[in-house]
């Protein structure tokens, strides 16, 4: 802060500083932007940083890299205390855990300190730990788990360590913010507002006046009042303002904002002064002001720090600017852009370090069509992306390359590389690799009607999926941001999924094409990872041989003779994650996001579905092996049971438990499920008892429920709440009615040894159980009476049943390794069993939207499916991966046939409804009619790649060459009565 501003909030922060008694730890300043917020924390640092122990980190929005790295330069600071016992106890702890830096948020946390600062008497110097602009961390979950952090252990410290924070009071961090018990001083409260700007924007418009020689009474007392007058309390706008006066001439600027102070009044008025004349200005030609435009436009979408190196190399490339080569871009970035916008973008001295705007509350004016959409320098963001998009994929298509590194050790991790930009990943090429997805799909909006998106960059995808995909995997290996190409590939799939119908012929293969990536990723994570080459040596020469990525990069593998060892589709397991415990339970949230499950390994863990990755910190807490886990119906809580005969319930946004354990059950407890509201939670014990709890009071209901002679070994509510149902190791399942806490009716009988498992059907209408007898039953609710006969088929005991969202599908796991689908309405199993568990499968549980299934085994992992991967589900045959267009039926009945926008077709029993043999491979484009010739021995298919192809259904062969001659999409085929004329519409 300028001498002599802000010296009341000032004071209050330090007597919180000096207050060694208060155990008030945390300090969150909060104010809209402008208001000051950075320069009171940047003041409080300074002032304490030759005093005590003090470590400042200022987050900056878009970089994210830089972001990433908070706790390590953090501590960093703290190693280099003036005060021996902190650094001796923080560089203790470094020594002692050397590869700090790549472990995980809380980890870090735990090492930096935890570890150092507990070991601290509190009687020496106060120890400040501030965190500027967490609203700018780029990643929002990032921002939560820091609080999450900070809240969990700062009870821990002495309380001579405090921890100041800055944030906005918006976003999705605010919730989080404001639920802590933390002190708070709001600046858009703040009193003494007009004399602090008064003071600063004097001494301020005084520097300028030495620098420019002008006359002692300039500006004048009136020139500085109407300038607080126009500031309208922000501190943001009085900096711009005095910052653009003295980039100019003086004089002429402060006359030319007090003359018009409407136009020149609160921030959204400045800055449009500021861009207009930036972008009017003569200098300009329209290629520069193009120029100008996408510069600034680039920075203010950029999802990661962006330098002028890294524009220049992308935008030289650029047809709108030829001609202009790196270092003109860089030198009119130099005189231009300092010339005219300092007071908005900062410049750095190095092109090799992070352009940024000056407040972002710049951004947000740029980008809003309501507030500038008809300014010259309005940035539509849709239309920047796409523009960032097409420079992206030119450096991709010229740069990426096989082995971009040279390196000559196949079997070299990514992290033993160095010097990747001198070994051709520039950092242009970094950017590019990382950030390509985002621009594209925030980019290109398909059209309702179809139409070209953007021709350009549709073809550079096309290209670039057909040639780089596997050098861009290799960046993303060298760069540690595998699990970021995950999310990319999702994303690309996803946008392509949504594209309108007259597109899909043309972009139908690339959407097959990107799930394939998917995939790949996720099956080979941990090899690509590793290393860029593992991707080759390791990945590729595994993939399934009738995939689209391994039909355009097979020629890519390094080891291809592994015959019959390579899978020829990919498997309906997605991915699995070894644990170093059995794993008992599992639960998706309500969301889908997230993954839980218990182990006797005595915590609970989370897991990312999407990349099957560790979601923060074990939640620990229970003494022996938690048998049950289960989410609340609004995500926001999950409650655990244990052998340890204790409940505990957790915040899985904070990773921290919340409450006290319940108690009340006097032995293991081996199910929890929560009521379709949310407000109750029931559990079974190996007491014989259930057990209804109150969430909100955290206390019984009433009695225990008994009527069991064995344990009880599952809970589960109905979906309308009304009844709850208790299976047995008496081999009995209850119903009650959890309102009166009485039993409905008498046992349910039928299985002849324990039940493991009971399942309401979504709709309530159906009741499933799973028993050690190898047997699962259907009931009757209402009734009480079993319906049909016990679906037969595993050998071992049923230790889990569950109902798929729609309820068509019904997944059972059992002691013989195996996971089996039924339909529901008959009983009927749907395929064959789901193998790869190496030990008993204690837990099966379907995603919230039906398209995953997750399981837990004693083999100590956790595995993900494709339930659906050649199931039939209530009479449809699943197993192609794109919309099915036509299907046709053999003279005899006893086949179907298929075909797909995956360009393929499938055969069928039309019996069982079995996929016969593998899928017919040979168009390139959407496979839209198939007929059967009328004595069954031929099978006719049109595409949309113009083509017609013949094929025997016996084997599969294809018959002939592809019959030529129309020049567009075939969209119909079919034989005349005597099978001698094939008639074909396009």
């Amino acid at each position: 802060c300028f001498p002599g501003t802000r010296m009341k909030i000032l004071e209050r922060i330090d007597s919180w500083i000096r207050d060694t008694s208060t155990p008030d730890r945390v300090l969150w300043i909060r104010g809209m932007a402008g208001r000051g917020k950075s320069t009171i924390a940047s003041t409080v640092a300074h002032g304490w940083e030759c005093r005590a122990s003090c470590a400042i980190f200022h987050f900056r929005r878009g970089q994210n890299a830089v972001n990433s790295r908070i706790l390590c330069a953090l501590a960093r600071q703290l190693g280099n205390s003036l005060a021996p016992e902190v650094k001796n106890a923080v560089f203790e702890c470094v020594r002692e855990n050397q590869d700090v830096a790549d472990q995980r948020l809380e980890e870090q946390f735990k090492t930096l300190f935890v570890a150092p600062l507990s070991k601290l008497n509190g009687q020496s110097h106060p120890i400040l730990i501030v965190v500027d602009a967490l609203d700018e961390c780029d990643n929002p979950k990032d921002a939560v788990d820091l609080v999450r952090l900070i809240h969990k252990h700062s009870p821990s410290f002495p309380n001579n360590v405090k921890f100041l924070i800055t944030c906005r009071p918006e976003g999705a961090i605010l919730r989080n913010l404001e639920s802590k018990p933390w002190r708070k001083e709001d600046l858009d409260l703040a009193s003494d507002m007009n004399n602090d700007l008064a003071r600063f924007i004097r001494a301020a418009c005084n520097r300028i006046r030495d620098e420019h020689e002008l006359s002692e009474d300039w500006p004048s007392t009136r020139e500085i009042e109407q300038l607080v007058q126009m500031s309208q309390g922000l501190f943001q706008w009085a900096r711009t303002a005095i910052t653009y006066v003295g980039d100019g001439s003086p004089i002429d600027r402060l006359r030319m904002l007090l003359g018009r102070p409407e136009m020149w009044s609160g921030l959204d008025d400045l800055y449009h002064q500021i861009l207009l004349k930036a972008f009017i200005n003569v200098r300009l030609d329209p290629i520069r002001r193009g120029l100008l435009r996408q510069v600034v436009g680039t920075v203010a979408v950029a999802p990661y720090s962006i330098s002028p190196q890294v524009v220049a190399n992308m935008y030289s490339r650029h047809q709108m600017f030829d001609g202009i080569n790196q270092e003109d871009i860089i030198q009119f970035l130099r005189k231009d852009i300092l010339a005219d916008l300092s007071s908005l973008l900062f410049l750095p001295p190095s092109p090799t370090e992070p352009m940024r705007l000056m407040h972002t509350s710049i951004r947000d004016l740029l980008v809003s069509a309501d507030r500038c959409e008809q300014q010259p320098y309005y940035i539509d963001p849709i239309r920047q992306h796409q523009q960032v998009a097409n420079a992206c994929f030119k450096v991709m298509l010229e740069s990426l390359k096989e082995n971009i590194c040279s390196l000559s050790d196949l079997s070299k991790p990514s992290s033993e590389v160095r010097d990747i930009t001198e070994r051709e990943v520039s950092p242009a090429v970094r950017y590019c690799c990382r950030a390509w997805s985002t621009h594209l799909t925030e980019g290109i909006r398909w059209p309702k009607n179809g139409g070209d998106a953007a021709s350009t960059e549709l073809a550079d995808l096309e290209i670039f999926s057909k040639e780089k995909i596997m050098y861009w995997l290799e960046v993303m290996s060298l760069v540690g941001a595998t699990t970021d190409a995950v999310i990319a590939a999702k994303r690309v799939h996803e946008w392509l999924l949504v594209k309108p119908s007259t597109e899909g012929p043309k972009y139908g293969p690339l959407a097959v094409l990107w799930d394939d990536v998917q995939r790949f990723l996720t099956t080979f994570l941990e090899p690509i990872s590793f290393g860029p080459l593992h991707i080759y040596i390791s990945a590729l020469s595994h993939c399934p041989t009738e995939t689209e990525i391994w039909r355009l990069y097979g020629k890519n593998a390094k080891i291809r003779g592994l015959g019959a060892q390579r899978m020829s589709t990919w498997p309906s397991n997605l991915w699995t994650r070894s644990q170093n415990a059995m794993v008992i339970a599992v639960a998706f949230s309500p969301d889908g996001r997230i993954l839980a499950f218990g182990s006797n390994g005595i915590s609970v863990r989370l897991l990312d579905t999407q990349t099957g990755t560790e979601v923060g910190e074990p939640l620990a807490g229970h003494s022996q092996s938690i048998w049950s886990v289960c989410f609340s119906p609004n995500g926001k809580l999950l409650a655990s049971g244990s052998a340890d005969a204790t409940i505990r319930l957790w915040n899985p946004e904070t990773q921290t438990a919340v409450g006290e354990p319940l108690t009340g059950h006097s032995h293991e407890i081996h199910s929890v499920c929560f009521s379709p509201d949310g407000t109750t939670l029931a559990s079974g014990s190996d007491d014989k008892t259930v057990r209804l709890w109150n969430i909100q009071t955290r206390t019984a209901v009433g009695q225990p429920l008994t009527g069991h002679s064995a344990r009880v070994w599952s809970v589960c509510f109905s979906h309308d709440g009304k009844l709850l149902v208790s299976g047995s190791a008496d081999a009995t399942i209850r119903l009650w009615d959890p309102e009166t806490q009485t039993a409905v009716g008498g046992p349910l009988t039928g299985h002849s040894n324990s039940v493991y498992s009971v399942c309401f059907s979504p709709d309530g209408e159906a009741l499933a159980s799973a028993s050690a007898d190898h047997t699962i039953r259907l009931w009757d609710p209402c009734t009480g009476a079993a319906v049909g006969e016990p679906l037969d088929g595993h050998s071992d005991y049923v230790r889990s049943v569950c109902f798929s969202p729609d309820g068509k599908l019904l997944a059972s796991g059992s002691d013989d390794k195996t996971i089996r689908l039924w339909n529901s309405r008959n009983g009927a199993p749907l395929g064959e069993p789901h193998t790869g568990h190496g030990n008993y499968v204690r837990s099966v549980c379907f995603s919230p939207d039906g398209k995953h299934l997750a399981s837990g085994s004693d083999d100590k992992t956790v595995r993900l499916w494709n339930p659906l991967a050649q199931a039939v589900v209530a009479g449809s045959l699943v197993s192609h991966r794109a919309n099915v267009n036509s299907v046709c039926f053999s003279p005899d009945g006893k086949r179907l046939a298929s075909g797909s926008n995956d360009n393929t077709i499938r055969l069928w029993d039309s019996q069982t409804g079995a996929a016969v043999g593998e899928a017919l491979t040979g168009h390139g484009n959407w496979v839209q009619s198939v007929c059967f010739s009328p004595d069954g021995n031929l099978l006719a298919s049109g595409s949309y790649d113009s083509e017609i192809r013949l094929w025997d259904p016996r084997t599969g062969a294809s018959v002939g060459e592809p019959l030529t001659g129309h020049r567009d999409w075939v969209r119909s085929v079919c034989f005349s009565p005597d099978g001698n004329l094939l008639a074909s519409g396009s």
